[in-house]
């Protein structure tokens, strides 16, 4: 007995490629449903709940690119765009229309198999993440992007919302430098571990941190830096017991 996992939408108006498609994705657990044109696509989805589409861009009457930017008005649904075109410009095209993936044909099975999981991952993971996220006085909506101190918004350059997604996920931790090049800005960075440290500055100034008493962002001496919800007052208070400790000894 086949158990079949999240449905997934076929649009493709060559019927040897639909029924090859409907052949490795069965094979690989899913429900498949196809369809042979834009028109007949936009229907099919708004008939029943589908975990993603694979979706041809070249088709007769609404082209795939269409069809994908109507869908992106009301959903979120993951779409990954099937076309024997190629090029750079018609790959951006596609992505632009607001395409999850890009898979050029020929195509193999697992390599598409392997690319329908990782949309779906994504999609999952994006459900999972919380609305708003808070931390003391800290604000932080990822869903819209957005950050608020003590209810006022706060305009955060990209790379300094990056950093501090990723520190307020997780709280205490201690990030090393290449740790939030990697994760908050992208293996791809170019610039130098220490341009981590401006952000760190530009962002403590926006959150206000008293200057030498950090509430938030704190450094760990030759490693990095680390978020976490330390009232100045307690701060000052350990500073207070450091110095008494050193005058006793």
């Amino acid at each position: 007995m086949t158990i079949f996992s999240q449905p997934i939408l076929v649009v493709e108006d060559n019927h040897t490629t639909a029924k090859t498609l409907s052949i490795f994705l069965n094979g690989a657990g899913y429900e498949v449903n196809c369809v042979a044109n834009g028109s007949e696509a936009l229907i099919e989805f708004h008939s029943k709940p589908y975990a993603l589409i694979l979706l041809d861009i070249m088709m007769p009457g609404i082209d795939g690119l269409t069809v994908c930017q109507k869908i992106r008005q009301t959903s979120d649904i993951p779409i990954v765009m099937l076309t024997a075109k190629s090029s750079e410009d018609d790959i951006v095209n596609g992505l632009e229309s607001g395409a999850n993936d890009y898979v050029c044909k020929p195509f193999g099975a697992k390599e598409l198999i392997a690319r329908i999981k990782n949309c779906l991952r994504n999609a999952k993971a994006l459900e999972s993440t919380p609305a708003l996220i808070e931390l003391g006085s800290i604000m932080l909506a990822p869903e819209q992007r957005k950050v608020w101190l003590n209810q006022e918004e706060l305009k955060l350059t990209k790379s300094e919302y990056s950093i501090l997604y990723s520190m307020i996920q997780q709280v205490g931790r201690v990030f090393t430098r290449e740790q939030l090049i990697n994760q908050a800005l992208g293996e791809q960075y170019e610039g130098f571990e220490r341009t981590i440290d401006t952000h760190i500055w530009s962002l403590r100034k926006k959150l206000k941190e008293p200057k030498g008493q950090p509430r938030y962002l704190h450094s760990e001496m030759g490693i990095g830096y680390r978020l976490e919800d330390v009232k100045p007052e307690t701060n000052a208070i350990k500073n207070g017991e450091s110095q008494t400790t050193n005058q006793t000894n």
